[in-house]
């Protein structure tokens, strides 16, 4: 994670707040061109370093073969980004590049490793006193493609999870496996299918703020179709001067053409997977009681005694209410006709109720559209996440990042990115996931 400060330096004659610069990975200084300014030192000559000369050691882990696939393809995602400007004069920053490597990707079936290029945009400005450039050693502006990124499951959601059973103890119920011996294995090996789901709001949390557009940028995303924009600073629906400082986060999802990434999940996938999730429940449910009674077993203090009471209460009631809802799942599914079975499933975000009783009673309520208590449900596209043929560093989908500033005092930043959307070949990085 990077941070990105308040600025605290000035350009035009504000006190200037700069006391560290840019240093090289050997410990050498790297600074501006030493050549006058005055209130600016946005038209002086750039600097580019590669993948060569990064700030901070470079560690792509995994085997030989694995670490010089990585480094073909960020070498390659280096060359069109330089060839990108070929045309293009640097000025005013200092512009770096570093490569990652994260951890790996899990796409149901298919294990792959994550990695990143970078390239980190560092703004001069012009000392108050000397009256020369220095670097300013956090960066705002960055362009970045992260190979196979992350993609977060495991949205609760309809009635999953913790629960109180007579609304006196809660339970604490893990959803994507049984607990005990073999629990870490089965949540990474063969986790529960309601423990994969994905929800519009997960997709475009850092990816976009536009409200007013919510699911015409989540269907970009899923489609690889054009960019989101998540607007850090500044307001994208109030009009503001031109010179307006304005902070912006734009994403695109390079992926094969004609093959959503995610598809929705159907009424029906929903009502079967929440009845394998009952006997995980019912299985985590005794776990836990077991687990609470041998705490309080030796005590005599009247808490104690009074807690052995509620827990009993609950063992007698949760097989009622597990029959019940198994009972009702398996209704809904015999009784709907198919073409309301087949609809979306849009459900109780979260857990509105931790009370097992009103849970059932929602069991089975599903939503024509999203709401802002409701979402609908997706799941990773089978079609698209195939097999790699054992390739662990093969891209499967990339997403491209450009963060970029606007404003009167960031013109470096405008030019690189009004120069990416000119002549950065997007087409180029989907060529590579042939």
């Amino acid at each position: 994670m990077h941070s990105y400060p308040t600025k605290l330096f000035a350009v035009c004659g504000v006190f200037l707040f700069c006391c560290r610069f840019a240093v090289a990975q050997n410990g050498s200084r790297i600074t501006a061109p030493q050549v006058p300014c005055s209130e600016t030192a946005d038209a002086v000559a750039g600097i580019y370093t590669d993948h060569n000369q990064t700030k901070y050691p470079t560690s792509l882990k995994g085997t030989a073969a694995e670490k010089a696939a990585i480094l073909k393809t960020l070498i390659a995602i280096e060359k069109l980004e330089e060839s990108s400007r070929r045309d293009f004069k640097l000025t005013g920053c200092a512009a770096r590049v570093s490569f990652s490597r994260t951890s790996n990707s899990n796409y149901g079936k298919l294990n792959v490793a994550g990695y990143g290029y970078q390239l980190g945009v560092y703004q001069y400005v012009c000392h108050v006193t000397e009256h020369l450039p220095k670097i300013v050693d956090e960066y705002r502006t960055v362009f970045r493609v992260d190979i196979n990124p992350f993609i977060f499951t495991g949205v609760k959601a309809g009635g999953i999870g913790e629960f109180s059973v007579t609304g006196q103890l809660r339970y604490e119920i893990p959803v994507e496996a049984r607990m005990g011996a073999n629990f870490e294995s089965d949540r990474k090996n063969s986790p529960s299918k309601v423990s994969q789901y994905i929800s519009e709001s997960i997709m475009l949390t850092g990816r976009s703020n536009n409200y007013k557009n919510k699911h015409a940028d989540f269907l970009k995303i899923i489609n690889g179709d054009g960019f989101t924009e998540n607007w850090l600073r500044g307001d994208r629906y109030d009009q503001r001067r031109p010179d307006a400082y304005k902070w912006i986060d734009r994403r695109y999802l390079i992926t094969r053409p004609g093959v959503p990434l995610l598809i929705p999940v159907s009424r029906k996938q929903y009502l079967e997977d929440m009845l394998e999730y009952l006997e995980i429940e019912k299985a985590n449910f005794n776990f836990a009681h077991d687990k609470l009674t041998k705490d309080v077993a030796n005590e005599t203090a009247d808490w104690a005694v009074k807690k052995r009471a509620l827990l009993e209460a609950d063992r007698q009631a949760y097989p009622k209410l597990y029959e019940a809802k198994k009972a009702k799942l398996k209704e809904l599914l015999a009784a709907k006709k198919e073409d309301w079975l087949q609809k979306p499933a849009v459900v109780d975000n979260d857990n509105k109720t931790y009370d097992a009783n009103k849970r059932l009673e929602n069991l089975g309520q599903f939503y024509d559209e999203e709401g802002e208590y409701s979402s609908a449900l997706y799941v990773l596209n089978p079609a698209y996440f195939t097999s790699t043929n054992g390739q662990t560093t093969k891209p499967l989908f990339m997403e491209v990042q450009f963060r970029y500033e606007l404003g009167k005092d960031e013109g470096f930043s405008a030019r690189l990115f009004q120069n990416f959307l000119e002549n950065f070949d997007l087409a180029a990085l989907r060529k590579m996931l042939d």
